[in-house]
């Protein structure tokens, strides 16, 4: 409360140069939670599919927040629909930042044609 900084986990790293991007999982969030349920498979000829997902995420805390949702994707993707804007991260890897209000929940819905 006093604005200080306190240790709340550990995690483990390599060695890593400086100036370069380190990732660290620093606990759960105990009052956020998601579930994610495919809600559409449709293969559309041999090698190509259609996906449709969906992330219902629930925030049980006195403040809003803002939910970094990452996806991955296999094979050559192309997006179709989307209810909450996306970055592509990488070939194979969607993020959707996913606001909730206080003591809300928020539905992120977006589908996908595969390619393999």
């Amino acid at each position: 409360t006093d604005g200080s900084l306190q240790l709340i986990g550990e995690d483990r790293i390599d060695h890593t140069p400086r100036d370069e991007r380190v990732k660290l999982k620093v606990g759960e969030a105990f009052d956020i939670v998601a579930e994610r349920r495919q809600t559409e498979y449709r293969k559309l000829a041999p090698g190509l599919y259609e996906e449709e997902f969906e992330v219902v995420i629930r925030n049980h805390k006195d403040e809003r927040i803002v939910v970094e949702v990452v996806e991955p994707l296999p094979s050559d993707w192309t997006m179709l629909s989307n209810t909450h804007d996306y970055e592509k991260m990488d070939a194979f890897t969607v993020r959707f930042d996913v606001p909730v209000d206080a003591h809300g929940e928020t539905t992120l819905r977006y589908a996908v044609r595969i390619k393999f």
